[in-house]
């Protein structure tokens, strides 16, 4: 069955106002073959169980029963003094090819969103910049504020320029990750330079929320935020500003996202990347 695009979604697409917020779950259906295995990216839960094996656990289980994944890596960080060995893990984890990159169809969906010149995402990988430079268009990432002129300077220039805005930091720029659990409690206050960028930039747009969960406590907070920045949605200016596409929503996940002012929109977890990628491309065409 196809994907319901709402018509605000297609409104605010059409306007120049969407903002999409992608997640690890968009890179979910990536696969290739390097050295006769097969690789996928890891999600969220395989970090957290080689942070474990890398300090001697080789049931993770073991230590979530005495604490949760973000105390885990906590406690990796402080015992590894710092999480470059991790990040060197997921940096190798993550070298997806540019032929499988380029035919992902969430990821050409993406790229082909082009009214978007603005994208944010929690993942620390750099697949969406790849994926928008192999189908033509110009990326610059930003996990900092000194690397604003980088897309102020190339915009100036008369460039057609696509920020991808990196949230939780990025694997090139280590400092700027955000892993640990004194990391996410800082950025629970939301009084860091980005939490004021995205502040600024969700004033008049709409928010599409791709690969996330209801159950990912890692972003939870970011449900929370546009929640405060769009009040009452239903009767602001614009419409219906905050959209996520799930997998088989419940009634329950329903019900959740609504009192945060969020729209579901379903997705069949059988076929999630290609009903992401055409729920994309029904918003392209608007």
């Amino acid at each position: 069955m196809t994907p319901v695009c709402p018509p605000d979604l297609r409104r605010h697409y059409a306007a120049g106002r969407l903002i999409p917020f992608i997640g690890a779950g968009a890179s979910a259906s990536l696969s290739w073959t390097s050295d006769g295995q097969a690789r996928h990216p890891p999600n969220w839960r395989q970090m957290v169980d080689h942070a474990c094996a890398g300090l001697g656990f080789a049931d993770s289980d073991l230590l979530r029963v005495r604490g949760t994944d973000l105390q885990i890596l906590e406690f990796y960080s402080k015992r590894k003094g710092g999480i470059d060995e991790l990040a060197n893990w997921l940096t190798r984890q993550l070298d997806v090819p540019d032929d499988t990159l380029r035919d992902s169809a969430i990821h050409k969906g993406i790229s082909g969103l082009s009214a978007v010149p603005l994208i944010y995402t929690t993942n620390y990988d750099e697949l969406i910049e790849r994926a928008l430079a192999l189908h033509g268009r110009t990326a610059e990432w930003v996990a900092r504020e000194r690397d604003l002129p980088k897309v102020l300077t190339r915009r100036q220039h008369g460039l057609d320029v696509c920020e991808v805005v990196k949230f939780h930091g990025d694997l090139r720029a280590r400092e700027t990750l955000v892993v640990t659990e004194s990391e996410y409690e800082e950025r629970l206050r939301l009084e860091t330079p980005m939490d004021h960028r995205l502040r600024s930039d969700l004033l008049g747009r709409a928010v599409l929320f791709i690969g996330y969960s209801f159950r990912d406590p890692n972003v939870s907070y970011l449900f929370s935020l546009v929640e405060r920045a769009f009040g009452e949605l239903p009767e602001a200016q614009y419409g219906r500003r905050a959209f996520i596409a799930i997998p088989d929503p419940s009634e329950f996940e329903r019900e959740l996202f609504k009192q945060r002012n969020i729209d579901v929109i379903a997705l069949d977890s059988g076929r999630l990347g290609e009903d992401t990628a055409e729920l994309l491309s029904l918003v392209g065409e608007a």
